[in-house]
């Protein structure tokens, strides 16, 4: 009993900032259920071998983009997917696999448990195994380095020597083992002449390291790794150079999704007018990447790659109608009583003809039931009104701007 209760008070504090719950995600669902059909259809694919498309959102600020998002990660996790949700940021830039790779593993959950994903899962997986199996024949044939195939034969073969597995973990996860060390242990092995180690900087393994990862979740006995991209509009604010980068990154990460067996599913969700603020027209990021790469050589080509996935019509999150509203009122009026164990009036419903995001809906409902909790004579006299702007008295980039979010 207290139990729930503090559930649903973690739910409400979570809704009153406006920032997505994991407890709130569980209890209020979505709306959108367009998009979540899409998602499983998507999910399901990853999880029969399949390739698939990634799935990239679009809405308006507060439309509940990182509900939805924070929704999908739970329902990859009850169909056995680890999952990853990463917030675009300086710290976490997206054009840098190495540092998404570590963001990655840093943040994975693993279905049903807490702790480090890969820490949690390796336990589970016998290398004398049909999974394992089938993660060394993929190693074998999926055009990864032979560095990979010669830790996972490592890994099996020295099934006792729990410092050198967890090393070996520690690299597939970015932090990388020594080439003299992987010599050595071949040596004992006497397999030291199958592997060519030689290749790029360990940054430039990245992408290997991310697949390897995905199939190594996957010979663990889950179906794969969904990873959430969230955000993805504050690649504005990053140089150009950062910004052609992370297309470049976005485009690799499609093509990975479209391959069969990759056991990946990225999913990207930003706010409206991006696009055609930054990539289309505004910043003009479209023309600068051609003129910045004529000759297209396979980077260039991811990022034009991530360019049109970008500029494709997204999925776009609709605005709940009147009687999904009165829904997710009454689901959080119930979570509500239950949080502060006192009862509350229904509220009447909004204007419908006052634009006002879902999330400012669900703040002025609980705000409204605090002033009820706190005096229940309180009758609040509220009135609701469009915010009109003279286009005058604001500079000509900025109305450009809202008026891309307006109609996009």
């Amino acid at each position: 009993m207290i139990q729930d209760v503090v559930l649903a008070r973690n739910a409400i504090e979570a809704l009153r900032s406006g920032v997505p719950s994991r407890h709130a995600v569980a209890q209020l669902g979505t709306t959108q259920f367009d998009i979540k059909d899409r998602f499983e259809s998507a999910r399901d694919a990853v999880a029969a071998g399949l390739g698939t498309e990634p799935l990239v959102l679009a809405a308006n600020f507060g439309a509940g983009k990182s509900h939805l998002l924070e929704y999908f990660q739970a329902l990859a996790e009850r169909a056995n997917f680890v999952t990853a949700y990463l917030v675009i940021s300086p710290e976490m830039l997206l054009g840098n696999p190495h540092v998404v790779l570590k963001a990655i593993a840093e943040s994975a959950r693993p279905p049903g448990r807490t702790g480090k994903a890969l820490r949690e899962l390796s336990s589970d997986v016998s290398t004398p195994s049909e999974g394992f199996a089938a993660l060394r024949l993929w190693a074998r044939d999926a055009d990864i380095r032979d560095r990979f195939q010669a830790l996972l034969h490592l890994y099996e073969e020295f099934r006792a020597d729990e410092e050198l597995r967890t090393q070996i973990l520690d690299d597939i996860e970015g932090k990388p083992l020594s080439k003299g060390l992987i010599k050595k242990k071949l040596k004992e092995l006497g397999q030291t002449a199958v592997y060519d180690l030689t290749g790029p900087r360990n940054p430039l393994l990245a992408h290997d390291r991310i697949r390897v990862l995905a199939r190594f979740f996957r010979a663990c006995g889950c179906n794969g790794l969904v990873i959430l991209f969230d955000e993805l509009e504050r690649l504005a604010r990053c140089t150009l150079k950062q910004r052609i980068a992370a297309y470049e990154e976005i485009g690799w990460w499609q093509a990975i999704s479209q391959t069969p067996g990759s056991s990946i599913l990225p999913i990207f969700a930003m706010t409206s007018g991006f696009v055609e603020n930054t990539v289309v027209a505004g910043k003009h990021d479209e023309t600068r990447f051609a003129a910045a790469a004529p000759a297209l050589d396979e980077s260039e080509r991811n990022g034009q790659r991530g360019i049109n996935l970008l500029k494709a019509p997204p999925l776009r999150l609709a605005a709940p109608t009147a009687e999904q509203e009165e829904e997710v009122r009454y689901r959080i009026k119930a979570i509500y009583e239950q949080a502060y164990g006192v009862s509350v009036p229904t509220l009447p419903a909004g204007r419908r003809d006052v634009r006002t995001s879902i999330r400012a809906d669900i703040r002025r409902w609980i705000t409204l039931w605090d002033l009820y909790r706190y005096d229940p004579a309180y009758a609040p006299d509220l009135q609701e009104d469009a915010v009109e702007f003279d286009a005058r008295e604001v500079p000509d980039d900025l109305v450009l701007e809202a008026a891309s979010e307006e109609f996009s």
